[in-house]
């Protein structure tokens, strides 16, 4: 038996999914969780949701947003989820089903799923750039993630792209997810006119209906990603780019150009290996899950 449970923890929801080697989702269980939280009754959901899946698994995967402590498996804080405070959660897993678990960030549980399961997955090294509501990034190279001293690595969404630039939700001014993001979207279109907007979709929308300002704000985003991208790829020199997440929907309006500029800046020789995509919709419990065929095969 060879079948792992991936999970999800998101800001609204935790999913838990039993997944054959394959990539096959076997089974599935989601859960609700509430705005007002603390460690027990999180970790009470959690256990919970996981529990119908254990009995055919060889192992727990599971992926959350940082900061984070993958080598104790401890979640030391959440945005989303603000009750939350280093939360022991693979300790508290393994007592509770006397199964191996592994915690890492989600963006980096997105690269390794895409690494292994995804379109690129017969190239050797792979850097996995999650588009959402942020910008993740994570880099597997010969089928092992590189995740950084305790898991936090390739936060490639909060490297610089224009100094003194807009405040982040880091705290810290003119990160590229500033400008490149749902969350930069929509507050950078704010800013310009005053005015909300509900989610990506929306912005888009007014990009393909030609908006000037939407249009300027989605030409300079593109600029400052394919910047951070000419960075990391001079430092990590992967096989591949591979752009994933919920605004690669709209690849159609910037992908072009974000391409145009990242090959047109970055080293020739690099150039001419360096192949650049849109990967596949894998879950990230797919991606949790990776985690444990990735160490059972190391």
């Amino acid at each position: 038996m060879r079948n792992a449970i991936g999970v999800d923890i998101g800001g609204g929801s935790i999913r838990a999914s039993l997944f054959a080697e394959s990539g096959k989702e076997l089974d599935s269980t989601l859960s609700p969780t509430p705005e007002h939280l603390d460690n027990q009754s999180f970790l009470k959901i959690l256990k919970e949701t996981i529990r119908p899946l254990t009995k055919d698994a060889m192992g727990i995967g599971v992926g959350s947003p940082g900061p984070l402590d993958n080598e104790r498996g401890i979640m030391i804080s959440s945005a989303n989820m603000q009750g939350l405070k280093n939360l022991p959660i693979k300790e508290e897993l393994k007592q509770e089903f006397s199964l191996p678990v592994w915690y890492e960030n989600d963006a980096n549980c997105a690269a390794l799923g895409e690494a292994y399961f995804g379109f690129y997955k017969d190239t050797k090294s792979q850097l996995i750039i999650t588009l959402g509501t942020g910008v993740g990034g994570g880099f597997v190279d010969r089928g092992i993630l590189y995740s950084g001293y305790l898991g936090n690595g390739i936060e490639i969404g909060h490297t610089t792209s224009v100094i003194g630039g807009a405040l982040c939700g880091c705290g810290v001014h003119g990160c590229v997810e500033s400008y490149f993001s749902t969350r930069g979207f929509l507050g950078r279109y704010a800013e310009k006119t005053n005015k909300d907007l509900d989610n990506a979709e929306t912005f888009f929308q007014l990009v393909k209906e030609k908006d000037p300002i939407a249009t300027e704000i989605l030409s300079f985003g593109t600029l400052a990603l394919a910047h951070a991208i000419r960075n990391a790829v001079h430092l990590l020199n992967p096989e591949v780019v591979v752009f994933v997440g919920g605004i690669t929907k709209s690849y159609d309006l910037f992908g072009k150009n974000l391409e145009s500029e990242i090959r047109s800046t970055i080293f020739p020789v690099l150039n001419d290996m360096l192949k650049i995509g849109v990967g596949g919709s894998l879950s990230g419990a797919l991606g949790a899950a990776s985690l444990v065929f990735s160490k059972e095969k190391l």
